[in-house]
């Protein structure tokens, strides 16, 4: 029989989950309740199931659906010490504007993509599909992105591996919650993203790790072992050094995200332009030249930011944001700097001299001798 206390316990997160607005848990939450009351004839079932599910139909029996939509056919995981879920599901998978992966990215992402078209043909012939990929590269430069794009590629939902829940207070408890985890995602028709693997995949030689967190490495290999058949499993790190060697060698393919080239910002600029957008594109090409290196997501900030500039307050406005871009890091954008920015502009991008002169604030002679020189 179920104890009073565990329904207590539910209750009390119920509770939690709804006074914080989260209906969509709420009813998640409820529904594994309602299911282990009714497997043990509790009274408590009927009378919860009604209050919970009378505005949805048919008691809620299609509530996961609803939830997580067609691809899913039972709640994700919990943690059991704090009722929090596991998985966070993204279906349908929403890409951000403005996502290009750069060709040395997109080159094997396409490669997967064509494999699983032709999937049972592979596993007929003798051929083992690509299951296992490892992302690897500095925060910003869109690998949790990819993902995205792989998933709805796919129409399959993407489950990402919540790290902060997976990691009970009982460090016990963590290697179940992965099991947990992987064991519904090799189930079910997804993608599942482990995001920020290094945090529980450390080298085993790190002398300050404890006993407990080294084993969680073990709990990864094995599940990473399992995992094969329709699922695609993506890792992600910022930190590829941190991870142990072992981990390498489960993966089928290891693909490194780049810094982005000013090239590689510039069609992402413009892709975020919008036809009846007036803004110029040589204040994108700029940003594109001083901002090579950055990740896409701090160049895709600063666009949406010029953007909103030249909507409010027209080209001024988009001149006033560039010159304070420039002082923000004055010794990055010194003369010299904003003098080979303008030249490039004219040279590569076919930006009038005129306008590469007032958007680097080079004077137009200076940039006349610097063109005749170059």
């Amino acid at each position: 029989m179920v104890e009073n206390t565990y329904i207590f316990e539910k209750l009390i997160q119920l509770a939690a989950l709804g006074a914080r607005g989260n209906s969509e848990k709420v009813k998640i939450q409820a529904l594994r309740l309602v299911r282990t009351l009714q497997a043990e004839e509790h009274p408590i079932a009927g009378r919860l199931k009604d209050a919970i599910f009378s505005d949805v139909g048919d008691n809620g029996s299609n509530i996961v659906r609803q939830v997580h939509g067609p691809g899913l056919t039972s709640p994700v995981p919990s943690d059991k010490e704090s009722g929090l879920d596991i998985l966070n599901v993204e279906d349908p998978v929403q890409l951000p504007m403005g996502f290009i992966g750069s060709n040395e990215v997109k080159g094997p992402i396409d490669a997967v993509l064509s494999e699983r078209k032709k999937l049972h043909e592979l596993i007929a012939a003798g051929i083992t599909p690509t299951s296992r990929l490892l992302f690897t590269g500095p925060p910003g430069v869109g690998k949790t992105v990819c993902a995205k794009y792989i998933a709805k590629k796919l129409n399959r939902p993407l489950l990402t591996l919540d790290l902060a829940t997976v990691v009970s207070s009982l460090l016990g408890k963590t290697g179940n919650n992965i099991k947990s985890a992987m064991r519904y995602a090799r189930e079910m028709p997804c993608v599942l993203l482990i995001d920020e693997i290094d945090a529980i995949a450390k080298m085993r030689d790190d002398s300050s790790d404890v006993g407990e967190t080294k084993r969680l490495v073990t709990v990864i290999l094995q599940e990473l072992d399992q995992w094969q058949g329709d699922n695609l499993l993506i890792s992600a790190t910022n930190h590829y050094h941190l991870l142990d060697p072992a981990i390498h060698r489960r993966f089928d393919q290891i693909i490194e995200f780049k810094r982005p080239t000013s090239e590689s910002l510039k069609k992402v600029g413009l892709s975020l332009i919008k036809q009846n957008e007036n803004v110029p594109r040589e204040w994108v090409l700029f940003l594109s030249i001083a901002m090579e290196g950055t990740s896409y997501s701090d160049f895709q900030r600063e666009v949406n930011n010029l953007r909103k500039s030249y909507f409010l307050y027209g080209e001024s406005g988009a001149q006033k944001f560039v010159e304070s871009l420039l002082n923000k890091d004055a010794s990055s954008f010194n003369k010299e700097t904003r003098k080979k920015i303008a030249v490039q502009l004219v040279r590569e991008n076919r930006v009038s001299q005129r306008a590469a002169s007032k958007i680097t604030s080079i004077a137009r002679g200076t940039l006349k001798n610097a063109l005749e020189a170059s």
